[in-house]
């Protein structure tokens, strides 16, 4: 049975997925300060935080086909228990069990998005498609409006029983919106894979520039993201600069006005578009250069909100489309899987890398080198304007 976007089984599938989303914003924000004022470093703490989506990019590829073997609606029932199981895990033994936790979060979380995409597709009519994956990208986004405000206000209590009671509430509800919904149960076969396939489908893209660039492009603007997303708060209490539940407040409208605004603009001719992916990079390094002079430019901070939330809603959607043109046919079941795992494996690396720059030079000098990078690979974007991609 087919249903429409707006649809009330369909409404329940957006909720759930910004339940999901939910828990994993707040807790982006908690285990940071949590790690810190226990005494752990910064590079330990970008650890923590970078195995999440380095765990996510490693499972990402198998992913489709574990959900296309076994049916979206079987998947998604045992990674809900999975979810429910994690944030028991973290309720009870606190944080201890930190670096189990984030992994586990990237385990459910590969599945998830992959799970409830390939639902969306299969429920909805081929023309409405389209508008069911808009309603499935701002659900995942509007938590990040919410979240850090939220994470940060039961942060403050004394009494740690409200972040308890909270996250329990984050384990059970995304089941019970799960009960009766209509993600199907139809299973396909003759799409695995294996490693083989992988490196065999691999080895025949690297030829193709217009994929390694846009692979390079996504790698580099998801590290300066995870980067964000994981010192951000860190940095702005540290340094007694603005406030960091407001500053990703804007950050979030931004991101989501965009999406909706420019929706329009993104590129979806499958060609290469140099001068809107240097303009997006532009954005970028202007933000994180405004970041780095937080100290000089006190209350002025919240204009990086701008320029970030700008790059932060652009660059996916821009390289993913591209990709999706770009990869060869005969291999995009695997490939496809492959490629946006940069995105993933970029996010862990802002966390991973940036954490000991932090430690062993300073926040500013972290973003200072963020910019650095965006400024780079906008120069090799450049470079090959001239040259045909794809």
């Amino acid at each position: 049975m087919k249903y429409v976007p707006l649809s009330f089984q369909m409404i329940r599938v957006y909720i759930l997925s910004m339940l999901f989303f939910t828990a994993i914003s707040v807790l982006t924000i908690i285990f940071p300060l949590q790690a810190s004022q226990s005494g752990m470093l910064e590079g330990e703490i970008g650890i923590i935080m970078g195995i999440y989506m380095l765990t996510c990019m490693i499972l990402r590829p198998w992913a489709g086909q574990l959900v296309a073997k076994y049916s979206v609606f079987t998947i998604m029932k045992w990674l809900l228990l999975g979810h429910a199981v994690t944030l028991f895990i973290y309720i009870v033994f606190d944080i201890d069990s930190l670096y189990v936790v984030r992994v586990l979060q990237g385990v459910v979380t590969a599945f998830f998005s992959m799970a409830i995409q390939i639902g969306i597709s299969q429920t909805l009519r081929n023309e409405d498609r389209g508008q069911g994956m808009s309603m499935y990208s701002i659900s995942s986004v509007i938590p990040s409006l919410y979240g850090p405000a939220l994470a940060l206000l039961l942060w403050s209590q004394a009494d740690k029983i409200y972040l308890q009671i909270f996250i329990i509430v984050l384990a059970v509800l995304p089941l019970l919106f799960f009960i009766r919904s209509p993600l199907p149960k139809t299973k396909q076969s003759n799409i695995s894979f294996t490693l083989q396939d992988i490196i065999k489908a691999l080895k025949k893209a690297r030829y193709h520039k217009g994929l390694v660039i846009a692979s390079i492009t996504m790698l580099v603007g998801a590290c300066i993201f995870g980067a964000i997303s994981t010192f951000l708060p860190l940095y702005m209490i540290n340094e007694n600069v603005g406030n960091a539940a407001l500053y990703l407040f804007f950050q979030a409208i931004v991101v989501v006005a965009s999406r909706f605004i420019f929706r329009k603009h993104i590129p979806s001719d499958g060609k290469w578009h140099s001068k809107f992916i240097s303009l997006v990079l532009l954005s970028s390094v202007v933000g994180t250069t405004v970041l780095a002079c937080a100290s000089i430019i006190g209350p002025y901070i919240y204009v990086a909100a701008v320029f970030n939330g700008l790059a932060s809603a652009m660059l996916y959607p821009t390289i993913t489309t591209y990709i999706s043109f770009a990869v060869p046919e005969e291999s995009k079941h695997i490939l496809l899987g492959v490629f946006l795992a940069s995105y993933d494996l970029g996010f862990s690396l802002g966390g991973l890398a940036m954490g000991f720059i932090v430690q062993f030079v300073s926040f500013s000098t972290m973003f200072l080198i963020c910019s650095l990078l965006a400024i780079f690979v906008m120069g090799l974007v450049v470079y090959q304007r001239n040259q045909k991609l794809i």
